[in-house]
């Protein structure tokens, strides 16, 4: 299953430190749920969306990465993050 979010643009009432999000037109953020563990897949599935994005003509992808949970209430995998 994926999630598709668009930004939008900042109220015009918004404070003026507040610098407005550019090319809130033209960004697309998907994140992709998965029943299995990204690892198994990863390759078969994800890798080349970059190239592929691009060789369509349709943009340019800035960040293709999994994600594993940690299982909350343990340091499962917290070895690997240092």
């Amino acid at each position: 299953m994926a999630t598709v979010f668009r930004p939008t643009p900042l109220p015009g009432d918004r404070m003026t430190y507040v610098k407005q999000v550019e090319g809130v037109d033209t960004r697309l953020t998907l994140l992709w749920f998965l029943q299995e563990d990204p690892r198994s897949c990863w390759a078969e599935r994800f890798t080349g969306l970059d190239a592929a994005v691009a060789e369509a003509g349709l943009g340019r992808a800035e960040l293709v990465a999994p994600f594993v949970p940690t299982v909350p209430g343990t340091d499962r995998y917290v070895d690997r993050l240092r």
